[in-house]
């Protein structure tokens, strides 16, 4: 009897720290419970990939659902291994007849305790047993809530990452090519605007990476347009942020830009990937792509454009966005993998030997 009860108080305990971890204070450490759903769920995933879209475009739900069901059973077996020994003495049948005391019968009083049904077959004689059954029907209201909080804030972040997504997507004229959103400021004298907007960029992306670091589940949630990856808006951005700070460095027609913008953007786009990488990512590109062509493609629409703004030091241009293109071109294809996108939200055309090494080496680190 002691040892169902002290068990069932240890569940009931362990479900109140999984959720107020997850929901309360998001930015603890995972509980156990949950460290082990998503761990058991990262190895389904990793041996799923590449088999169907379709696992990567339902993950995200399902783990929520996952972890929501987990922690309600905790809650829900915790309260039952509590009152399955009081069966018969402190818990009683409302008509008179014998009390059933199987461990379905305490299940049954918990489930319709917890989601506070009160269906009145089964009642609490005892005071003990009368303070626990207002104590569960809190708990399980209370737990309710929580779990709605929960996922609206999931999908409330997730509605804003989509916004930001959108916002990319408008800017590139609905490519992702970062160029066709960079050349215009560069061409043009002022470089005012193009700060204003990094600003706005770093802004989004820096709301971006603090909602995935509440929320780690994010992660996991994936979209079929291309304009909604997190890879395309992260290439965007850190191809933005390098080509940027390549020409500060070397000298180009964002020399006399101010450099925080950019730097703010390049390290918020770079923590977000690396945070990626570290929930998401289970597979390794054996042979990222080369990403000078980035770099080679400005200096030649730079010419080609109506201005006289050009890149001075074409050579040393593109040396250096091949050394900051390094720090992130590797992870970003794993990413690329991961998600089976076949263009990166790049066009075809324009990047014709980008993604057709699709072989990939799990990776049992994360």
């Amino acid at each position: 009897m002691w040892l169902l009860t002290m068990l069932g108080t240890i569940l009931v305990a362990l479900s109140i720290l999984e959720t107020f971890m997850a929901v309360l204070h998001p930015r603890a450490v995972t509980g156990p419970v949950t460290s082990i759903v998503n761990r058991m769920f990262h190895k389904l995933l990793k041996t799923s990939i590449g088999q169907s879209n379709y696992v990567t475009l339902l993950s995200g739900p399902v783990l929520i659902v996952t972890q929501v069901i987990c922690w309600a059973s905790l809650l829900l077996l915790g309260i039952s291994l509590i009152v399955w020994p009081q069966l018969g003495s402190g818990i009683v049948a409302s008509s008179g007849k014998p009390t059933e005391t199987t461990l379905w019968t305490a299940i049954y009083y918990a489930g319709f305790t917890v989601t506070t049904l009160g269906v009145g077959d089964l009642v609490p004689k005892t005071a003990a047993m009368q303070l626990l059954t207002i104590l569960a029907a809190g708990l399980g209201f209370s737990f309710f809530t929580l779990v709605l909080a929960y996922v609206i804030s999931i999908y409330s972040t997730l509605s804003r990452r989509n916004q930001f997504a959108n916002e990319i997507d408008y800017r590139t004229a609905q490519t992702g090519d970062s160029l066709r959103y960079l050349v215009p400021y560069l061409s043009s004298d002022e470089m005012s605007l193009l700060n204003q907007d990094l600003y706005t960029l770093s802004a989004n992306m820096a709301e971006l990476l603090e909602s995935h670091h509440f929320y780690p589940s994010l992660h996991y949630f994936r979209f079929a347009e291309d304009r909604y990856a997190m890879s395309r808006m992260l290439r965007f951005c850190l191809e933005v942020a390098s080509l940027i700070k390549a020409m500060q460095e070397t000298g180009g027609p964002a020399a006399n830009a101010v450099t925080e913008p950019a730097d703010r953007l390049w390290h918020a786009s770079l923590q977000m990937l690396r945070d990626t990488e570290k929930h998401f990512v289970v597979c390794k590109s054996q042979e990222p792509p080369e990403e000078v062509g980035t770099a080679n493609r400005l200096i030649s629409q730079m010419a080609q454009a109506d201005t006289s703004q050009r890149v001075s030091n074409e050579n040393a241009f593109v040396d250096r966005y091949a050394q900051l293109a390094n720090t992130w071109s590797t992870d970003l294809h794993s990413l690329v993998l991961c998600m089976g996108s076949q263009i990166d939200g790049r066009l075809d055309d324009q990047h014709p030997n980008r993604h057709r090494n699709h072989d990939a080496v799990f990776d049992d680190s994360h």
